[in-house]
This record gives structure tokens, C-alpha cells and sequence, in this order.
């Protein structure tokens, strides 16, 4: 039996984070990963709704991997098959289509199905297995998630699900509600990972801040602190927080621990409160801008990063200019800014004063701009002549014609460092700022400190 396998991924990192678990059940099972668009026994497709754009990459991909792979196994799961199985299925010759909540069950179904359709292709039948998201009530371990390579920074997922349901959000409705993973069960990959040398964790999930335990009691500050207790941990990195999640405790323990990153990626969606209220975002602006006093109080030097919807559906010029002002005011040290996309299912997509596209895109690169300005002052703040950075080398890049190797500081600055080689991933070095790179999103180019 040909034991390969393949997969693509699209959308946010939970995605990114199950796939990489995904992959490893099937090597650990005795199959080999080949490239995407290379041959393979079995071609999977995690795919992503949570914007129109996704949603029709996703329709590529798995045309792709039809076409890349004609006799494959080809499995079609994630947010989009979850959200339209039907639609997904009108796209012939997929083998096995399987609902975001379902991706625990995807390498007994996948080995077994292309064991069937080698043996006997004419008898073979194709399935969808996609339950309602509500139905979703465990988590669901699908495995470690950390790359059997890399042993540079490991993605490990905290929970699933989200219970917000902001009108413009497709995620509840096809994640389910939250689930929480077991404070024992993250500590322990959380071990092995440290102990495999893995420099760096990242908490990540759908909505990590609602993570909690019943017994003992505990919140996601308790996760995190026990988490950053973790013997030879040198980085802990907080994945997206809701504003109302970022406690004061989790703040003082920010501030006390050196192991966790200072760097809070909070999201803000929108910057007026009548768009907020819209929304049905549990805060405001006076809230968000205390909160960002609060950590610039706490951590001087740590980097707030957040997410921004724009042309949301009723947000009018002077909402628009108000919260131009706002995102200045917040100085940011950066930002993904997404034009707002109509998703069928939610309350927004009935809402009035839908704008225009191309609206739309014009107050996304106005906004983008005025964070590139707060992005390339803070990172030049960081610049300091003689003040070191500590850096965790990742990756061998190329810059501006140069070769070196690219890492990021604990408040995720990237910074690219020429002449050092590949050799060097996952360690850390003290390197002295030369300045910024335009060219590359204005990452700091720096030399090893003497």
C-alpha cells in the first residue's frame, strides 16, 4: 500500500497548529509527508471560511489537489466544509469531507479509505461527515502539533470553540462553543516540548482567554502561570486575548515573569463605540485605551498588536475619522486590518448601510497606513545605538541580497541578522540594531553583539 500523504493549509493558526498534529499522527503511523502538489496516497485540504476570499481559495485547493492527485485518497475538512458540506460536495471526486470538529477522526477515516480505493477503486464510495457545531461539547486531542524538523517555536493549542458571537463572525457557528483542554494535558506537551528543545511556546486556540478549569478552579492567568513554571522554558508567547480577558492578574504576571513574552495582541475591531456596540463587542473605547495604559504602565516596553475590521456596515465618515485618530492615539506596533466581509449567517450581513467594496478597501489602507507609521517608530525606538536585543534566530532568509537568518525579540520584533547560517536556528543571540529595512516591512537589520 502507498503510505504517502499531503496537506494544505489555509486560514488562522489554530488551522495551521491541527494540521502540524494531523501530519504527525500519520508519520507517527509509519506514512511519509510529501510536498503539496506532488503524488500522494491521501491529499488533504484544511480549509477556511471565515472570509469570502478564504472560502474560494479553499474551492481551488481542493480542485488542486483533484487535479494534482487524480488516484488520491483527497479529503476536504476544516471551517469552510463544516460551514457548506453541500456546496463543497458539488466539487467531484472528493473522497471524504469532514466537519471542523471531526479532524480527531481524520487518519483512521483517511487510512482506511485509501486502503479501500487502491484495492478497489470501482467499488469505492465517497462520504461527508460533518455534525452541527453545536453538538461539539469535549475537546478533542488530535495530537502534538510541534514539527519533527523545527525546534525553534511550537504552536500548542489551549481550547476550541468561542461563545462570543460578534454579528460579523462565522467562527461560533462553525467552531462550536468553547472547549477547554485539560490543564494537565497542556503542561505535559508543554514538557516534552522543552524537553525535545523547543525555545519558545505559543498558547494558541479560538478564543484563548476563555480557557478554564472546574476543578481545581482556574482561569487562563492560572494556565499561563503554570505554564510559565515550566523548568528550562525560555519563552512563553500569549496568543490573541480578548480585552476583557486580560486581567490585572494576568498583567502583574506579565510584569513579575520574565519568561512570558511582553507582547499583548488584543483585539480591537473597531475604534468608535457606536461601531463597537454594532459589533456587539463587549467593551469600548474608553475600556480598550485604559487597558493600553494599563500594560504601557506595567511593561514600558512591551507591544500591544491588535486585529481591525473596516467599512463595517453602518460605520459612517465621521465613525471613520474618529477612529483614524484613535488607532494614532494607540500607536500600535501593528495591526491586521481586514475590509469587512458579508458572511451569510451572521446578524451583520442583514445589517443596513452595507458599504461598497471598493469603500471598503480605501478605509483598510488608510488605516494600514497610519499603523505603519506607529509600527516603524516603535520598531526605530528599538534601535537604541549600543543597547543589545535578544533574539531567537528562526529561519535562513534573504534580505536586500544578503543571506542571514531571521528571528524575532520577546515583544516579536523580526529581526534579520546577514551573514550568520542556518546552523544557528533556535538559539539565542545578542545582536546590536543597525536600523530598519523599508523594503521589508521595515524588519531591523542587526549585527552580533561583541
Amino acid at each position: 500500500m502507498d503510505k504517502t500523504f499531503a496537506i494544505f493549509t489555509l486560514g488562522c493558526k489554530v488551522n495551521q497548529e491541527e494540521s502540524a498534529a494531523l501530519a504527525n499522527v500519520f508519520v507517527e503511523h509509519g506514512w511519509r509527508q510529501r510536498p503539496f502538489g506532488e503524488s500522494a496516497a491521501v491529499c488533504i485540504v484544511n480549509t477556511c471560511t471565515v472570509t469570502q476570499i478564504a472560502e474560494k481559495k479553499s474551492r481551488n485547493m481542493l480542485r488542486r489537489a483533484l487535479a494534482a492527485n487524480p488516484q488520491a485518497y483527497v479529503v476536504g475538512t476544516g471551517c469552510y466544509v463544516q460551514m457548506k458540506p453541500q456546496e463543497a460536495a458539488a466539487i467531484a471526486g472528493l473522497d471524504l469531507l469532514l466537519g471542523a470538529n471531526e479532524k480527531h477522526l481524520l487518519f483512521d477515516l483517511a487510512a482506511a479509505g485509501a486502503a479501500q480505493k487502491q484495492q478497489d477503486t470501482a467499488a469505492f464510495s465517497s462520504q461527508i461527515q460533518v455534525s452541527p457545531a453545536v453538538q461539539a461539547c469535549q475537546y478533542q486531542e488530535l495530537g502534538n502539533a510541534h514539527s519533527l524538523t523545527s525546534r525553534t517555536r511550537a504552536f500548542v493549542k489551549i481550547e476550541d470553540g468561542c461563545n462570543q458571537f460578534c454579528t460579523y463572525c462565522i467562527v461560533p457557528h462553525v467552531r462550536g462553543p468553547v472547549r477547554s483542554r485539560p490543564l494537565a494535558a497542556v503542561l505535559a506537551e508543554v514538557r516534552q516540548l522543552v524537553a525535545a528543545g523547543y525555545q519558545e511556546i505559543v498558547l494558541t486556540g479560538i478564543h484563548v482567554g476563555a480557557w478554564s478549569a472546574a476543578e481545581p478552579a482556574a482561569d487562563f492567568a492560572d494556565l499561563v502561570a503554570a505554564v510559565a513554571a515550566t523548568p528550562g522554558l525560555s519563552r512563553l508567547r500569549l496568543g490573541s486575548v480578548e480585552p476583557r480577558e486580560v486581567s490585572a492578574k494576568l498583567l502583574r504576571l506579565a510584569a513579575e515573569n520574565p519568561v512570558i513574552c511582553p507582547h499583548f495582541h488584543i483585539p480591537l475591531q473597531a475604534a468608535a463605540d457606536s461601531v463597537l456596540q454594532l459589533m456587539g463587542r463587549d467593551y469600548d473605547m474608553p475600556y480598550y485605551s485604559e487597558l493600553v495604559a494599563d500594560i504601557r504602565r506595567l511593561l514600558p516596553e512591551a507591544a500591544v498588536t491588535t486585529d481591525m475590521i473596516a467599512g463595517f456596515p453602518g460605520e459612517t465618515e465621521a465613525d471613520f475619522a474618529a477612529e483614524l485618530e484613535q488607532v494614532r492615539r494607540l500607536a500600535f506596533a501593528d495591526a491586521h486590518i481586514f475590509p469587512y466581509s458579508r458572511r451569510p449567517g451572521t446578524p451583520a450581513a442583514e445589517f443596513a448601510g452595507q458599504l461598497p467594496n471598493a469603500e471598503k478597501n480605501r478605509r483598510a489602507a488608510v488605516l494600514t497606513a497610519a499603523v505603519a507609521e506607529s509600527r516603524r517608530a516603535f520598531r526605530a525606538g528599538r534601535c537604541v545605538e549600543g543597547q543589545s536585543l535578544r533574539v531567537l534566530l528562526e529561519q535562513p532568509v534573504e534580505r536586500a541580497g544578503q543571506a542571514g537568518m531571521q528571528g524575532y525579540t520577546a515583544d516579536y520584533l523580526p529581526v534579520f541578522v546577514p551573514g550568520l547560517g542556518s546552523q544557528l536556528a533556535g538559539r539565542f543571540v545578542q545582536v546590536l540594531p543597525l536600523g530598519l529595512l523599508p523594503d521589508c516591512g521595515d524588519e531591523i537589520i542587526a549585527k552580533l553583539a561583541e
